[in-house]
């Protein structure tokens, strides 16, 4: 089977975010069980580029900027509009490649409907995978995004693209019950396909990054964000440590700006940890490359994750295919991935005291402990190894064919597949235009700042307007219909210099 794999997000380049590095792992599992897979992912360093990773192809395409002209869409949408570049330019490769040789099947993230183009055209079956989807952080109001029009837009494309796409898979059931109620699907049209990892990578066996053999290590890994239950863990550290005092901390992971006000989250928890007489036992390590993680993972005595709300964590895969102890919480897919009281332990979301006794329990429980982690290995090996979810993938693919044939390939952009983007960029230019006049229009200090820039970047521009419009009130003045020919000549130069962003205006 011949696949192709869509993702702004594919690592080492582009870093090894959530989506990333599952792709990742995907793409060299469909290989390892004799697939043939193309990867299309942004490119990092500003150039297009085909590299050969591991025996799969990866295509790195710069963002579209041919966008860039559309600076109202940018001004009110900066989201839409940063990510409509990505999609553009992933698009493009897509058609570039399918036309040399066809692909039987492509996967696409949902987040942003990356595959909304391919859902519109029909070109190719198309199974979507989720994650999180957009939607989902508007409605719980993650990560402090609102529900302003730019992020519900976003939203709307990928509801557009699960609603067309030929398969949806989801991680775990609790997240695919959330996106059914969200956008209408039936419970049977929902598959479920858990996560998976490199087992041989995250194993028990094998170097170790934390060799401080007087204190029990707890690690924490993952972005520090209200959402992860950061500030829920902080605030569990003293009773820990009171019950426990021979552990340490530590937290693995970039800070963020999404405390309120925009602020560092990482001085907020220091301060917190001031207060309360714990900072000696706490380390924040910041960002670890991914290529190290399994020596941390496996040199922790418990890795937590007090997650507010995650669907189907990589982390959680990564600790219990190290066979370290895990403690998590009952929001989101992770009480799927582990049987409490068996291979982890599960507690409420943000529920501190549940949060410290868990904790200390396991803290003060070697046994138990162990008895977690053989569990966990072995539970990773029988369900989450790459190489099973891509046997089971390489089965939804099928699925999809065959759906896609079903449905007879009914399209919801029927005309000729090359034309799809030329017109939504019709669409976009009106979008422009309606809120360029209606500013012009409506705010005289729009127009300053416009005539202003004009004057400073494109002067011959600017003077041609101004000789037109001197030209065009004398017209007026004199009581004449038309405007002379030179002066209409000079209007359709305008017009044209002006849609075509050009730098000078020619003579």
């Amino acid at each position: 089977m011949r696949i192709c794999l869509i993702s702004r997000e594919f690592p080492p380049d582009t870093g090894w975010g959530g989506i990333g590095t599952f792709v990742h792992d995907l793409a060299l599992g469909l290989k390892e069980i004799g697939q043939e897979v193309e990867v299309i992912s942004l490119s990092a360093d500003g150039t297009n580029s085909v590299i050969d990773y591991q025996g799969i192809k990866i295509h790195r395409v710069v963002s579209d900027q041919s966008l860039e002209q559309y600076q109202m869409l940018l001004s009110v949408m900066p989201y839409s509009h940063s990510l409509l570049k990505a999609l553009w330019a992933l698009h493009n490769k897509f058609l570039e490649l399918h036309a040399v040789n066809k692909f039987d099947i492509v996967e696409v993230p949902e987040m942003f409907g990356e595959g909304v183009f391919l859902a519109l055209s029909k070109l190719c079956p198309l199974v979507v995978r989720l994650y999180t989807p957009h939607f989902k952080f508007i409605d719980d109001k993650l990560h402090l995004i609102d529900d302003a029009f730019d992020h519900q837009f976003l939203g709307l494309i990928e509801r557009l693209t699960l609603l067309t796409a030929d398969v949806v898979t989801t991680p775990s059931s609790d997240l695919g019950d959330y996106v059914s109620s969200a956008v209408g699907f039936n419970a049977d049209e929902m598959v479920v396909i858990r996560g998976l990892i490199d087992t041989n990578r995250f194993c028990p066996d094998g170097p170790k990054a934390l060799t401080d053999d007087s204190h029990l290590k707890v690690i924490f890994v993952g972005r520090l964000e209200e959402r992860k239950g950061v500030y829920q863990l902080v605030k569990a550290i003293p009773e820990v440590v009171r019950k426990s005092p021979a552990v340490k901390f530590y937290f693995i992971g970039n800070d963020t700006k999404t405390a309120r006000g925009n602020k560092s989250v990482l001085a907020e928890l220091k301060k917190e940890l001031e207060k309360n007489g714990c900072a000696e036992h706490v380390v924040f390590t910041g960002p670890v490359p991914h290529a190290s993680m399994p020596e941390y993972f496996r040199s922790a005595d418990i890795f937590v994750l007090p997650s507010l709300y995650d669907n189907a964590p990589l982390t959680c895969l990564e600790a219990i295919s190290s066979g370290t102890a895990l403690l998590g919480t009952s929001s989101g897919g992770m009480k799927e991935y582990v049987v409490n009281g068996e291979s982890g332990s599960i507690v409420p979301p943000a529920d501190v005291p549940a949060l410290a006794a868990a904790l200390t329990e396991l803290l003060n429980d070697e046994k138990k402990r162990k008895s977690y982690g053989v569990e966990a290995r072995k539970r990773a090996l029988a369900l989450y190894d790459r190489k099973i979810t891509a046997g089971k993938s390489v089965e939804l693919y099928q699925l999809a064919i065959a759906n896609f044939d079903f449905k007879g390939r009914s399209a919801l952009f029927r005309k000729d597949s090359a034309s799809l983007l030329p017109s939504s960029e019709d669409l976009l230019r009106a979008f422009d235009k309606m809120i360029y006049e209606l500013m012009y229009r409506r705010s005289l200090r729009f127009r300053i700042s416009y005539w202003f820039h004009m004057l400073k970047d494109r002067p011959k521009l600017f003077m041609a307007n101004a000789a037109l419009n001197t030209g065009t009130r004398i017209s007026q003045f004199l009581g004449r219909d038309q405007l002379p020919k030179r002066l209409e000549r000079l209007k359709e130069l305008i017009d044209q210099q002006s849609a075509d962003k050009s730098p000078t205006l020619k003579k």
